[in-house]
């Protein structure tokens, strides 16, 4: 046997026990990601709980926020300055693809469920929750978008959310001051008052259910849908429709009433479309306009109502909108 090829046999056994003797490495769970508060900017001031600071909408800011992304990917914020201090007015969670709730956005970029906690000018009256599913199927937007509100009540506190870093979680306050979790990487829901259930992708739009997301708290909740338009309208297509009123703890069946109960459906002088304002300024005005018309009793909910009371707009008390 020549020189080398006792050289190479060496070489070849002194491999092989390496190899044996080698231990796989052990491993480790990736850390989490952790956000500072410092890092959060105009985001944190959304962990304060804060009061609704008026109960009726400036018309000057009623439309008037700003949207900028924060640190953590698919969470926005919504602010104004009306004296070059940020006032938050919103934020949103968009589903750009997740495992149990959007599938379909994990292969194909574009289809989203996006949840908008709105409070415009910081006031009571038209705090809610706008929920979108954009399907992305045919390229149009009112074939393609499918829209859910929901409006909690008593209106107690303007939403918050904090960031939960040792959970993983994104905790969101309800105006009832009721929580909802939300995973921060997959923004799905994992907890709290609120349920969801996957985006439906039938590819036709008239079988196809808006986004399903219930309310399951101790308060009282309206949810509406439509696709492709306002879902506060009370007649679209030539169509009457209906908003659904929730209140699960007290009644297991839900109550049905025209949405010109709850929103004017009237333009005003100048306008080429209704607004769609909420006629109750108040939570004493809506109160009594669902036990008139669902034969409700929410004495309980009265009780917990924010103390504050404003003269609601002409025709709120008794639900009527012409």
């Amino acid at each position: 046997m020549s020189r080398l090829t006792i050289i190479f046999c060496i070489l070849v056994a002194l491999a092989g026990c390496s190899t044996q003797s080698r231990k796989p490495a052990p491993q480790v769970a990736p850390e989490p990601v952790v956000v500072a508060p410092q890092q959060l900017g105009k985001l944190a001031l959304l962990g304060v709980p804060s009061e609704p600071e008026r109960d009726v909408i400036r018309e000057r800011h009623r439309y008037d926020r700003a949207i900028e992304a924060s640190k953590i990917a698919g969470l926005k914020y919504y602010y104004f300055e009306p004296e070059r201090e940020p006032e938050m007015v919103g934020f949103s969670l968009r589903n750009a693809g997740s495992p149990k709730i959007n599938r379909r956005g994990l292969k194909k970029k574009g289809a989203l469920r996006q949840y908008t906690f709105l409070f415009a000018d910081r006031a009571r009256e038209n705090i809610h929750l706008a929920i979108n599913d954009d399907v992305k199927l045919s390229g149009r937007f009112s074939h393609d978008n499918m829209f859910r509100e929901l409006h909690f009540f008593p209106r107690k506190q303007l939403p918050g959310l904090k960031v939960a870093d040792a959970e993983g979680q994104l905790q969101v306050t309800l105006p009832t001051g009721e929580p909802v979790m939300f995973d921060r990487d997959t923004l799905e829901i994992t907890g709290g008052v609120l349920t969801e259930s996957p985006i439906d992708f039938h590819p036709s739009r008239h079988k196809r259910k808006n986004p399903r997301v219930d309310y399951q708290g101790d308060f009282l909740a309206i949810s509406i849908d439509q696709r492709g338009e306002s879902p506060r309208r009370a007649k679209i297509w030539g169509r009457n429709k209906l908003a659904t009123v929730h209140y699960p703890s007290r009644y297991s069946k839900p109550c049905r009433l025209s949405p010109k109960y709850i929103w004017d459906q009237r333009p005003k002088r100048g306008d080429r479309e209704p607004k769609l304002h909420m006629l109750h300024a108040t939570d004493e005005s809506l109160f009594a306009t669902i036990e008139k018309h669902c034969r409700w009793d929410l004495s309980g909910l009265r009780e917990s109502a924010p103390g504050r009371r404003a003269e609601a707009p002409q025709g709120a008390a008794d639900g009527k909108s012409g």
